[in-house]
């Protein structure tokens, strides 16, 4: 049996360039936090009990209630074709989880090939997320254990705390935990089924190492199609690439393949780094020497996308004065 494949991925904060890197002519500043989201992959060493039944997958995330789901996996090598289906049995579902799974194993097929994919998954997979606490609200928590609202406080929690509620009921602090989610779990896959090599992630790989810019690409696609809309990318830039001067990607590259159905032409031509369609930047940056940042628990999210909205419609409504603010803010930086 293959030993189990953890890849962890840090969450963002955007300090400057907000809504701007939204525009490829503008950079933002991207730092990658302490916080992480950790995957791991494991592959199921016994067989099932029914030799005809399909590839199994079940993913788990331990800090929430009913956060259990199965899903079968269908490979047809005639068809070069792979469906991956919820299980009837789960009692929700996870949209970005099957939409990363259906996906990345796509990809897997068209590189590997449909044998060498089946033989990876052998008798199938199990994996399971789990993110920092610092990802959540943990208000709650601090009250149920008498601890006080303070760093002291949270530090005495115990690491990956239980949430007690379900998925969709989860307070965030907007550190970016789907970016960060989906960007592990694609990146443990492709390393697990031996798609890219453990190198393109080592700690002194460039950031255009092929391995690594194919998992960004491919988590920039999958978030953005989970999410419905191509976004600036910045936040799944940061869980690849930690802090660094961002330049956004010309959304057009993504658009073929913005469907929730299983694209009809093959998905490696353009989530390939050898597609110069991939135009985004990574500049480096480091925050000085003994710099803390540190940010508050609100408990109150903010809606991002129709904030985003709003920003774009005044922009396109008064052009004019919005293009000499944005370069008056952009000359600040």
């Amino acid at each position: 049996m293959s030993a189990p494949t953890v890849v962890s991925a840090p969450g963002k904060v955007l300090i400057a360039g907000g809504y701007l890197v939204l525009d490829p002519a503008y950079s933002g500043v991207v730092v990658s936090t302490s916080s992480r989201f950790y995957t791991v992959v494991s592959s199921v060493d016994h067989p099932a009990p029914d030799a005809s039944a399909p590839i199994q997958i079940r993913v788990r995330s331990p800090q929430f209630v009913d956060a259990v789901w199965l899903y079968n996996v269908d490979l047809d090598p005639a068809l070069a074709a792979i469906r991956v289906e919820p299980h009837v049995s789960n009692t929700s579902r996870n949209k970005f989880v099957h939409l990363a799974l259906q996906r990345t194993l796509t990809l897997a097929q068209e590189v590997l090939g449909s044998g060498s994919l089946q033989n990876s998954l052998a008798h199938g997979l199990d994996i399971t997320i789990a993110g920092d606490n610092d990802f959540y609200s943990q208000r709650a928590q601090l009250a149920a254990r008498n601890l006080p609202a303070t760093l002291d406080g949270l530090a005495q929690l115990p690491p990956f705390v239980g949430t007690g509620v379900r998925l969709p009921d989860v307070h965030k602090t907007g550190l970016g935990s789907s970016a960060a989610l989906i960007t592990s779990l694609v990146s443990a896959l492709l390393l697990h089924l031996r798609v890219v090599p453990a190198a393109a992630f080592a700690p002194d790989a460039p950031a255009a190492a092929e391995g690594r810019a194919l998992a960004h690409n491919l988590a920039q696609y999958v978030h953005c199609l989970a999410q419905g809309k191509v976004g600036s990318g910045f936040d799944v830039s940061a869980a690849l690439f930690g802090s660094h001067l961002y330049t956004r990607f010309d959304p057009a590259v993504l658009q073929p393949l913005m469907a929730d159905e299983a694209p009809a032409s093959p998905l490696l031509p353009i989530i390939s780094p050898l597609n110069a369609a991939w135009n985004y930047r990574v500049e480096p940056f480091k925050l000085p020497p003994l710099t803390r940042l540190m940010l508050a628990d609100v408990d109150a999210g903010t809606d991002t996308p129709s904030f985003v909205g709003k920003v774009l419609k005044w922009r396109k409504d008064d052009s004019e004065r919005g293009a000499l603010l944005q370069e008056m803010i952009h000359l600040l930086r």
